[in-house]
């Protein structure tokens, strides 16, 4: 009859080596919505989140939902890690099969969809509710 033991013990080593946002790093509830400066919703599209202060420079992301709302999630766990983030808004992708004048339209300003052009930046704080209203300039 053969051990498992060291069997075990090989599964356990390789599970502490992997990486990931559950590697030691703690993440926090984060979540919001997004509005027009006309208080409009953007209705669809993703939120991306770049860590500034940590060194690992995790990112967080979330689909927008219709009514503006997100969830931040970091490599499938829902949260982000702590401290500052610059966010970014991805438009949704157009339709192939819709023709030109019926795609989607732009809702907001081409200037969050880049971290360098961005001026949106969240906090996340442990032990707070990290619950984030962002307001955003309509496309153009």
């Amino acid at each position: 009859m053969k051990s498992t033991i060291p069997f075990v013990a090989i599964i356990l080593v390789f599970g502490l080596l992997l990486p990931g946002c559950g590697d030691g790093i703690t993440l926090y509830p984060a979540k919001g919505t997004i509005v027009l400066d006309n208080g409009k919703p953007v209705t669809q599209g993703m939120i991306e989140c770049e860590s500034i202060d940590n060194p690992k420079k995790l990112n967080a992301s979330a689909s927008i939902q219709k009514d503006g709302s997100f969830e931040l999630e970091c490599m499938g766990k829902k949260g982000a890690v702590a401290g500052k983030h610059k966010v970014t808004l991805i438009e949704p992708p157009g339709n192939s099969d819709l023709p030109l004048n019926q795609q989607p339209k732009p809702q907001f300003d081409t200037k969050y969809r880049g971290y360098d052009t961005t001026d949106l930046i969240i906090t996340i704080n442990p032990g707070s509710e990290n619950n984030f209203n962002l307001k955003v300039k309509p496309a153009k």
